[in-house]
Parts: C-alpha cells; structure tokens; sequence
C-alpha cells in the first residue's frame, strides 16, 4: 500500500511539472520581445568591427618645373596624420551576456522541454525495466507481462515514429545543422510523441484512480 501512494505522489509530480513545462513553452515567448531578443542576440553575436582604418598615404605636392627640377618656393608643406592607436576588434557575445535571466529562460525554452522530455523517457524505461524485474523475482509468471510491456513500448514508439515529420521547424536563436537534417527531426519528433503519449496515459491513470476511488 505505501509502495502504491508512493508511486501516486511521483506521477502526480511528473504529471505537474511536465504541465508546467507545456504551459511555459507555449505560454512564455508572450511575455517578451522575441524580435527584439532575437536582433540582440545576433548583435551580440556578429558586433559591428568599429576599428578606424589605415591613415592615406602621404601624397608629394612639390611643383615640378618643365625641366624637371623641383620648384621650392610653390612645395606645400603637409602636416603629418597623428597616430591613431589600432583598436583590437569587438569579441562576440553570448544569450547569457545580452539577456536577462527570464529572457535567457525563454530563449532556452526549447532546450528545456527537450531535457524533460528526455528525462520523461529516462524515468519510463527504467520504470518499464525496473518494477517488471521486481515483480518477476517475485514471482516468475510474471515474465510474460514484463513481455506485454516491452511489447506495448515498442508500439508506442513504432506509432510516434510514423506519427513523427521530418520537417524542418521555425527555432528562434537556433543556427545549427540540426534543423535541416530529416533523420534528426524525425528522432525529436519521435521523442515528443512518445512524451505527449506518456503524458496522457500518466494523466488518464491519475484521473481514473481518482474517479474510481471516489465511486467506491
């Protein structure tokens, strides 16, 4: 019995902060500037080279005669150009160092809600691994649910691979080689599926204990 309120208590966490990791994604970039971020951000990333150039070089302005002889009294005096220190050229800067810490934050978002979703599926497997191999020293028979299992989680990941695109997807801040590589897209996509699945299943389970135990 405490073994099962235990289990209860973690699902209703996981189930609250994979809401809250929804919720901010979709919920956060509202709250900010995004173009602004994003012009400041690629600012910061490829600064404006501000150092003066090179002083022209000194030009002769001696009159010259037909003869080829230099005319002193027309020679124009030139006033030496004074040295102007060579600046080194603007370093770039990062999000961290243009952003506050709640634009960082958003900015990060992404990133965010990948971490979790892998932490997510960290925690299933090894909770779809784990118990059945519990219950399994317990006792033996139960070798072909922890079969059913593997099964239903290679179902569920065939079903978020087809379900997954491999589409290249607006990430604001986001340069990399990534986003345009199909195979990679579809293996985050997949991920996501597999998160929303887990995430509804996790959610209709809590709903169901509660239903049915208040139907008891």
């Amino acid at each position: 019995m405490a073994f099962s309120k235990i289990t209860r208590i973690i699902l209703f966490i996981l189930a609250g902060i994979s809401l809250v990791v929804v919720l901010f994604f979709y919920v956060s970039p509202k709250t900010v500037d995004i173009d602004g971020m994003e012009y400041r951000v690629q600012e910061a990333a490829n600064p404006v080279d501000l150092t003066p150039l090179a002083p022209l070089p000194t030009v002769d302005t001696t009159a010259v005669a037909e003869d080829g002889t230099a005319i002193e009294d027309t020679t124009v005096a030139e006033v030496a150009a004074p040295a102007i220190p060579m600046a080194p050229p603007p370093e770039p800067k990062s999000a961290s160092e243009v952003l506050s810490g709640w634009e960082l934050l958003v900015w990060s978002r992404v990133d965010i809600a990948l971490v979790w979703a892998y932490i997510l599926i960290l925690l299933t497997a090894i909770a779809a691994i784990v118990f059945p191999l519990i219950s399994i020293l317990a006792n033996p028979k139960g070798l072909i649910r922890l079969a059913l299992v593997l099964v239903g989680a290679a179902v569920l990941v065939l079903i978020s691979y087809f379900l997954a695109s491999g589409t290249p997807i607006d990430i604001i801040g986001y340069t990399g080689t990534g986003n345009s590589d199909p195979g990679t897209l579809k293996m985050v996509d997949t991920v996501l599926f597999v998160t929303y699945i887990l995430f509804g299943m996790a959610l209709a389970s809590i709903l169901y204990a509660i239903v049915s135990k208040a139907f008891k």
